[in-house]
C-alpha cells in the first residue's frame, strides 16, 4: 500500500472527530449532499451511466466483503477502483466542466473534478490558483500543501472547511481534497464524509486512492 496515501487518508480519522454528525446511519445524509463546492452541476444520470464511466477490468478487486470495479472517467482520461456499491449521483461530460459524483452507503461522497490548469504549469502556481478560488468560495483552509501520491500520480491534499447554507440552518462542512498531478494533466479529488468518524472507511477508501491514475 502507498505510504502517503495511507498517512493522508488515515488523518481523515481524527479530522472527522470535529465534523457534526448529520442525518441517519441507514445512507449519505441530504446535508452532505448539498455540498457543490465551487462548481456548477450540469448533468444528472438517467437509466444509464455509461456516457459517464466505463469499465476497466484490470483494476477490479475483492477485499474481504469489499468488491471493487475498476471504472474510467472523465472522458477517459481518470483510471481508478471504486466500490462497486457507489452511486453515480451527479455527473457531467460539458466540455471543461467535466465532474463526476459518487455517493457512498458509508455516508461519505467522493467527486472527481477535471481541472484547466495546464501540464507545464508548477505547483506553486497550481495550488496558488486552487487556494485562491477556495477562499473566493467563502471556504476556509485548515491545512494544505500536504505531499501525497497514488501508484502513478503525485498529489498534494488540503483539509477545507466550509459555512454551507441549508433550508433551516447553516452547517459546517469539512472535506478532504486532493490535487493530483499526471505528466498530462490535474484533476481535483474531494472527499466529503458527515459522521462522528470516518474510521470505519479507512480502509475502503485506501484502494481508490491508492488506484487513481490520471492519463
Amino acid at each position: 500500500m502507498n505510504r502517503s496515501a495511507f498517512a493522508s487518508l488515515v488523518s481523515l480519522a481524527s479530522l472527522a472527530l470535529f465534523v457534526p454528525a448529520v442525518g441517519c446511519k441507514g445512507g449519505p445524509p441530504p446535508a452532505a449532499a448539498e455540498n457543490h463546492t465551487f462548481y456548477q452541476y450540469d448533468d444528472q444520470p438517467g437509466g444509464t451511466t455509461s456516457a459517464f464511466e466505463t469499465p476497466y477490468p484490470s483494476l477490479d478487486y475483492k477485499d474481504g466483503n469489499v468488491e471493487y470495479i475498476g471504472v474510467s472517467i472523465l472522458g477517459g482520461t481518470v483510471h481508478f477502483s471504486r466500490p462497486k456499491n457507489w452511486i453515480i449521483r451527479r455527473a457531467s461530460l460539458t466540455a471543461q466542466k467535466r465532474f463526476i459524483e459518487y455517493v457512498s452507503p458509508h455516508q461519505y461522497i467522493f467527486s472527481v473534478y477535471e481541472r484547466l490548469d495546464f501540464p507545464s504549469d508548477t505547483w506553486t502556481e497550481v495550488l496558488t490558483r486552487y487556494e485562491e478560488d477556495a477562499k473566493t468560495s467563502g471556504a476556509e483552509v485548515i491545512a494544505g500543501r500536504v505531499p501525497v501520491a497514488s501508484l502513478s500520480a503525485q498529489g498534494r491534499e488540503y483539509v477545507i472547511k466550509r459555512n454551507v447554507k441549508a433550508s433551516k440552518a447553516p452547517y459546517t462542512n469539512y472535506s478532504r481534497e486532493l490535487i493530483m498531478r499526471s505528466s498530462n494533466r490535474y484533476e481535483l479529488v474531494e472527499i466529503v464524509h458527515q459522521g462522528e468518524s470516518v474510521a470505519p472507511v479507512v480502509r475502503e477508501l485506501l484502494r481508490v486512492v491508492d488506484t487513481f491514475q490520471p492519463t
